[in-house]
């Protein structure tokens, strides 16, 4: 297994890396590392304190303004997905998923049983009934969120979910 060294990151001042691998989690560091194999110099896991969004905002505008930053990656489990893709603090509400989810392809009548569910409930049912295409769109959508509100950047997104239970990335934007 690999071990990522997550607090090597350089200073915004000092970074000369392209590309930033934003990660929620170190199982997400590595979950990217296994697959892209980017350098230990290129990941950052955000202040686990502040609102994804709050994090996300700190790290983009610190290195954005001050490198020669082109790409971000983000490497992000289920709940902090829903929270970029809906440009959200709060944890979203079921109503929230329905709607995100009907925005990503499905229909009214498959969210019927979740209606009362836990926002957990939504992964298991997308990953283990292999709706593959439709956590692609999420990442898509979580893409075009970060892009839109960093779009003074003109920087370029990927974003990526993982399964927490596999520790493997298991939809992305690419």
């Amino acid at each position: 297994m690999l071990k990522l060294q997550m607090s090597v990151l350089d200073s915004p001042e000092n970074f000369k890396n392209t590309e930033l691998i934003i990660c929620d989690n170190e199982t997400a560091g590595q979950a990217h590392m296994e697959l892209f194999r980017s350098g230990d110099s290129d990941y950052i896991i955000p202040d686990k304190a502040a609102s994804i969004l709050d994090s996300l905002s700190h790290v983009i505008n610190a290195y954005c303004s001050s490198s020669s930053l082109q790409k971000i990656h983000l490497v992000m489990g289920w709940p902090n997905i829903l929270q970029v893709s809906l440009w959200q603090k709060a944890k979203p509400s079921a109503g929230d998923i329905f709607t995100l989810l009907r925005n990503a392809g499905i229909s009214s009548e498959e969210l019927q049983p979740f209606k009362k569910s836990d926002i957990n409930d939504f992964f298991q049912w997308l990953y283990y009934g292999k709706r593959f295409d439709v956590l692609r769109r999420l990442c898509h959508i979580a893409k075009r969120k970060v892009e839109g509100n960093f779009k003074k950047y003109h920087i370029a997104v990927e974003c990526h979910i993982i399964a927490e239970d596999t520790k493997k990335i298991v939809a992305s934007s690419l």
